[in-house]
């Protein structure tokens, strides 16, 4: 309970003077025009001032002392203020339930104020004019000494609301109503429905009930616009929603066209993929089949049956030549899955295809087997050459290795000289698997010699030309095979061989 008596602090003091001053210009015992408030039964005068402007001796008593009601409750923006004389006639807690839904929706703050006769107020009106100035709320207007005469007392976004208890039973209640400067009427004649609310219940002496009306009533009749820094962050949480869900929808929309014309895109890649595969498995049918007999210990006899029976296997697999691949009619597309599939499916068909065109073409007419091993033997000069041009950069005599190296480059040369001869010499079926090994093996110890060479190098920190470096790395054996390189296409059918 907020208590104020003529001993107060300067604080209080200061308040107090304004009030005064208030009271000279304004009459505060009576209600000013701009207040818009009104009783439906009126309270008797008193001649006592309602806030003393003398200092009474330290003896006085407190019969000129003036109680201001404390918040008791809250519920929301409902707060209710109720005097110790007062608190044994309602019954706060039914109160505070019976307005908890209805303030949910309130964007205004409603003070309501009870206190009962006797005491040195004049009525309702000053009952909440008591709680403006010198209660513990903050309804009171920052600018009242300024603008309270003509704007009236009450804070924007709140609604006071005084109700003042008779002495005796039979007495009448009194309430007055003053809304804040920017809380308005739901409708015409709002505030004479609160002032009636309750005046059926009030009537009966059921004080709780009667009050419970008139909040109820102050609730639904009075209505304050949205408080601006709430209304401010609901439009900005409305445009903070409104552009996530464009752009959602925009990244949604992109994304789409996205796979769209990633969808496109592998279509028309399965086409291509699918022509490919068509004409490999056309040239396949058309190539006559050469049969290698199994030759233990003969890699290359072994990889040329083992690339025959791949191209049996891949002409059983695909059927008719008219076969679809893919089928798309559905208009859906083909998927990842699917397209990876075509892919390598084109792949190794085509890597079939240089297979058999190069195991045929080996034990064929002259014209044709010639080219292939003049090939096999031109990429291995390549690779001597490649040598040769390393031994020849700065530090690389000094290798452990360069030796062995310059015997190899004799030697191989050599070599390739007689089996370039043994080559025009039209091999049978079987000899063409034994000049193909003899090639190979070569190959293998030109690779190992080369791989030798750039690790001692890489080791000694020898500055070697790196366009060199990357010719002789290119050269080495690796998972992709070279078109005109004979040997590494065989290299793949061996892998495979040893895996059937």
């Amino acid at each position: 309970m907020t208590r104020f008596s003529r001993g107060r602090p300067l604080r209080y003091t200061v308040l107090l003077a304004s009030a005064v001053a208030m009271a000279g210009t304004l009459g505060i015992g009576a209600v000013s025009a701009p207040v818009q408030g009104a009783v439906w039964a009126a309270s008797s005068d008193s001649s006592e001032p309602v806030y003393p402007s003398s200092s009474p001796s330290s003896e006085s008593d407190d019969k000129d002392t003036i109680l201001i009601p404390s918040v008791t409750s809250q519920e929301g923006k409902f707060y209710l203020a109720v005097t110790d004389a007062a608190i044994d006639d309602i019954d706060s807690q039914k109160i505070m339930d019976a307005v908890r839904e209805a303030v949910d929706g309130q964007n205004a703050k409603i003070l309501l104020g009870v206190d009962k006769k006797p005491n040195n107020l004049k009525g309702a009106s000053q009952l909440v004019r008591g709680m403006l100035m010198f209660g513990d709320s903050d309804a009171l207007s920052d600018d009242w000494l300024e603008n309270g005469k003509t704007k009236g007392y009450v804070g924007e976004g709140w609604i006071a609301v005084g109700v003042m208890l008779p002495e005796s039973a039979d007495g009448e209640v009194e309430v007055f109503v003053d809304p804040g400067r920017n809380v308005r009427e739901t409708e015409p004649g709002g505030q004479d429905k609160i002032l009636e609310a309750g005046k059926a219940d009030f009537e009966a002496g059921d004080y709780t009930d009667g009050i419970s009306a008139v909040a109820m009533s102050t609730t639904e009749n009075l209505r304050a616009p949205l408080d601006q820094k709430i209304a401010l962050s609901i439009v900005l949480g409305v445009l903070a929603l409104i552009v996530a869900v464009l752009v959602f929808f925009g990244l949604r929309k992109k994304r789409r066209n996205l796979l769209q014309a990633a969808a496109q895109k592998r279509t028309k890649q399965a086409e291509r993929w699918e022509s490919s595969i068509q004409q490999d498995l056309n040239a396949l049918r058309r190539i006559p089949a050469t049969r290698f007999d199994v030759q233990e210990g003969n890699r290359s006899a072994l990889t040329l049956h083992e690339i025959q029976v791949q191209r049996e296997q891949a002409l059983a697999n695909h059927g008719s030549p008219a076969t679809s691949l893919v089928d798309t009619s559905a208009g859906a597309g083909i998927s990842e899955a699917q397209a990876q599939q075509l892919e390598q499916e084109s792949e190794h068909l085509s890597l079939l295809r240089r297979a058999v065109e190069l195991a045929r073409s080996l034990q064929g007419p002259a014209s044709s087997s010639v080219k292939s091993w003049n090939q096999i033997i031109e990429q291995h000069r390549g690779g001597l050459e490649l040598l040769a041009r390393f031994l020849d950069g700065d530090g690389a005599a000094q290798l452990d290795i360069a030796p062995q190296v310059r015997t190899v480059i004799v030697t191989h040369t050599d070599a390739l000289d007689q089996l370039h001869e043994r080559a025009k010499s039209k091999p049978t079926v079987q000899q063409a698997a034994e000049l193909l090994e003899d090639l190979w093996v070569l190959r293998d110890e030109l690779d190992s010699l080369m791989d030798g060479a750039l690790a001692q190098a890489e080791a000694a920190q020898v500055k070697a030309d790196a366009k060199l470096v990357e010719q002789m790395r290119s050269f080495l054996p690796s998972a992709a095979a070279k078109t005109n390189d004979p040997i590494s296409v065989l290299r793949c059918f061996w892998q495979d061989g040893r895996k059937h």
